[in-house]
């Protein structure tokens, strides 16, 4: 696949530019290898972030050792552990689970220590009576040989480092015993101790800095993915260093993307960096990250790349989103709508809509064209905002370059575009032709529907609005109310036509409807619009104008002796309902009425 001039090319580009970013954990390797390799280090700690790949390391470094002693080496992880007898048991169990591998030492202990004959007999089908065993065989047993303890850090509190610091000093001094700790440094909950300890007992220390990169190049080892190339970019963009939360981030990818193998890399460019941050947000992966409100505000009002306030240069607060929205930059954000929300809610409940999904990049894909325009404006913007050595003249070419294509940007987006191009020198004349193709494109196109509800509050151009505007009007005219409840019925759901039909309805249009329509149109018209009515949770927040009007539609022909039967079908389908409190509320004052019906009141 080949890769989109995007954030990731280029970061990919940098890597292999930059041989020293990905030599960390090789440099590491082969210095621990060094000082396995001396005698001397009686004990040697590898220490480094929780999850950088440390007991990777050992296990890499144990078996490609030409030394018997550290390929055989005895690992336990002191995780939990509360007394050193435990120690101990684990060390035996270890040694005898692979008892052909060090059958010398188990005969030599069963000679030398008569008592624990019985025991070596057993020991590998139930490791019972291993307290006997520890006391009278362990010194023999461990005699010469390299233990590995890991995960120091989070031993049992009963556990003191003394303990454990008189057991490595004992076995050192009279038993030859070489040890290698791992612990995680940033997770050390008494930093004297482990001073303590280092003090008096080890000799050599190195410290794991596992590049992003080699983290990476780990974790997709144990967990492919057919997006490897987008989320190793976005994850050395995130400066995700943790192997476990990289091996997350890319099980939540390969979740929520399945195995698609007909992605675009402009689609791949819009989808993963967001998935890649908002995972590594969750699983705590970004040290001080941003948090999921902030990365939703991208390309609202709200946006912090909109907010320039020189007084708060020095702020905390002000300069860590300042560096969030860095990071979004880096990794090409700019806006973010449904995928996102999508992807939230997968990350938080462990559960998403596959069929939403599935609309989504089905709706990404056949967009494909303008996905690529899309991501060739993010170039330009990147270019815009840190290319120092182009010039104006640089600039408004490349704006040039992306006129033939500008139709296929969105609204919003494409009036940001405008700004920037206007303020170029003699870019004003480039601004006012490519806002004239783009309208007339837009015009050109027969919409079904137009959803300009602008949720996050994103700037528009004038021009531009009074299109939406002269498309909602020529909406409203030629959609009935009739038509918009059937449509509000049939699909569960509605568009801007509809909601515009129904905000427009007056008392008036409701009961002319009501009054004229046939056996089957009244009975729809009643009962979907007492749906609605009683429904307010659901439709409330966009019908509650035209509900109130319709009850009030309903209210004055039930009041009305000239109606005939239709005011008693009316009370009778209200009190069936259960509603027929509705048609005893007092009636809309003079005032009201005659506003909702377009008309100004007077007091």
């Amino acid at each position: 696949m080949k890769c989109a001039n995007s954030t990731f090319a280029r970061t990919i580009s940098a890597l292999k530019a930059n041989p020293s970013e990905t030599m960390t954990l090789k440099l590491t390797k082969t210095h621990l290898e060094s000082l396995l390799n001396d005698k001397d280090n009686k004990v040697i700690a590898l220490s480094g972030k929780w999850g950088t790949g440390k007991s990777h390391l050992w296990r890499d470094v144990q078996g490609a050792s030409g030394d018997e002693a550290v390929k055989g080496a005895l690992y336990v992880s002191l995780f939990g552990l509360s007394d050193m007898n435990q120690v101990t048991q684990k060390l035996v169990q270890n040694l005898l689970s692979n008892k052909d591998k060090h059958s010398a030492v188990l005969k030599n202990a069963a000679v030398v220590v008569d008592a624990a004959k019985k025991v070596l007999t057993s020991i590998h089908s139930g490791f019972s009576a291993l307290d006997e065993l520890a006391l009278l065989a362990v010194p023999r047993l461990l005699k010469d040989k390299v233990i590995v303890l890991d995960d120091i850090e989070r031993k049992h509190e009963k556990l003191s480092i003394d303990e454990v610091l008189g057991f490595i000093d004992e076995f050192t001094q009279q038993y030859c015993t070489r040890f290698v700790l791992i612990l995680n440094s940033d997770k050390l909950s008494n930093r004297e101790n482990w001073d303590t300890l280092h003090e008096k007992v080890v000799d050599q220390e190195i410290r794991l800095s596992t590049s992003t990169g080699e983290a990476f190049d780990i974790a997709i080892g144990l967990a492919p993915s057919p997006y490897a190339i987008q989320i190793r970019a976005a994850s050395v963009a995130c400066r995700l260093t943790n192997i476990r939360i990289i091996l997350r981030v890319i099980k939540a990818t390969n979740r929520i993307l399945g195995n698609r193998v007909d992605l675009s890399d402009a689609l791949l460019a819009r989808v993963v960096p967001s998935t890649v941050l908002l995972a590594g947000v969750h699983f705590k992966g970004i040290e001080d990250g941003p948090d999921f409100e902030f990365i939703l505000e991208q390309g609202t009002p709200s946006d912090w790349g909109v907010l320039k306030d020189k007084n708060q240069i020095e702020n905390v607060d002000y300069l860590r989103k300042s560096r969030w929205k860095l990071l979004l930059n880096e990794l090409g954000i700019h806006m973010c709508n449904d995928y996102e929300q999508l992807v939230i809610e997968f990350l938080q409940s462990g559960l998403f809509d596959a069929t939403n999904l599935a609309a989504i990049i089905g709706r990404y894909a056949t967009e494909n064209d303008a996905m690529s325009a899309r991501n060739e404006l993010r170039h330009f913007f990147n270019q815009l905002n840190w290319e120092h050595r182009l010039t104006e003249a640089d600039l408004l070419a490349q704006a040039k370059a992306l006129a033939p294509r500008i139709y296929l940007i969105d609204a919003y987006s494409f009036t940001a575009f405008l700004d920037v191009v206007e303020g170029l020198p003699d870019g004003y004349c480039l601004a006012s032709a490519m806002l004239n193709d783009w309208i007339k494109a837009f015009t050109a196109n027969d919409f079904e529907d137009l959803d300009d509800r602008n949720l996050f509050g994103r700037t528009v151009h004038p021009a531009i609005q009074a299109e939406f505007d002269k498309l909602k009007s020529n909406a409203q005219t030629e959609v009935t109310i009739f038509d918009a409840i059937k449509f509000i019925d049939e699909n569960n759901g509605w568009n801007t036509r509809q909601e515009l039909a129904m905000k427009a309805a007056t008392v008036g249009d409701f009961e002319a409807i009501i009054k004229t329509k046939d056996i089957d149109g009244l009975r729809f018209v009643m009962s979907k619009m007492l749906e609605m009515t009683i429904k307010s949770n659901s439709y409330g927040p966009h019908f509650k104008q035209a509900t109130d009007r319709f009850v009030e539609a309903c209210k004055n022909i039930a009041r009305d002796h000239t109606s005939g039967r239709l005011g008693k079908i009316i009370r009778r389908h209200f009190d069936e309902s259960k509603a027929g409190h509705f048609l005893e509320e007092p009636p809309i004052s003079a005032g009201v009425a005659s506003s909702h019906d377009g008309m100004t009141s007077s007091k």
